[in-house]
């Protein structure tokens, strides 16, 4: 058995980002045997090849939301919340504007009021935006260029597009 978890280790560390090596990460998330630097790195990685189904099972093995972040520079942070929670948190360092924000539901691909506070408060700092749900996801991007105020007035929730679910392809 010991063998075993070594040469899943093995397999993960060099992140070959195979769907058994997602699958490998998710049994050993369950086991208890990964450190979080390590579920950090698949995680950006797998951001970075927009696998997002997989960023997803991820975060449902480890049971809770996580938070992706991609800054004007291309670099890429990822936060680790709750099982009912993750919020924005601007790493220092990052150079807006957010290109792409990602976080993870339990289930359901939506707005939720956090989510709609922080797309409002974040409102021409964030390019685009992206939920992900168990099988689909929710997309929205902000039309108000980065370093322009919006008017007065003016709800900063109507600058983000509402655009439907997006399915896609789950493995069993």
């Amino acid at each position: 058995m010991e063998l075993e978890a070594q040469e899943m280790q093995k397999r993960v560390n060099e992140m070959v980002l195979t769907n058994l090596c997602v699958e490998e990460m998710c049994e050993m998330i369950r086991s208890g045997q990964k450190k979080e630097g390590e579920i950090k790195e698949m995680l950006v990685d797998l951001g970075r090849e927009n696998r997002w189904p997989e960023v997803w099972k991820i975060s449902h093995a480890l049971g809770v939301e996580i938070s992706w972040i991609e800054d004007a520079k291309n670099e890429v942070w990822v936060d680790i919340g709750t099982a009912g929670e993750v919020m924005l948190n601007p790493p220092i360092g990052a150079l807006l504007p957010f290109r792409l924000w990602v976080h993870t539901h339990p289930w359901n691909a939506y707005w939720s009021l956090t989510d709609r506070d922080t797309l409002a408060a974040y409102c021409g700092l964030i390019q685009e935006a992206l939920v992900l749900g168990h099988d689909h996801s929710k997309h929205t991007e902000c039309k108000l260029p980065f370093g322009e105020k919006i008017e007065n007035g003016i709800n900063p929730l109507s600058t983000w597009t509402e655009e439907p679910c997006i399915p896609y392809e789950v493995e069993e």
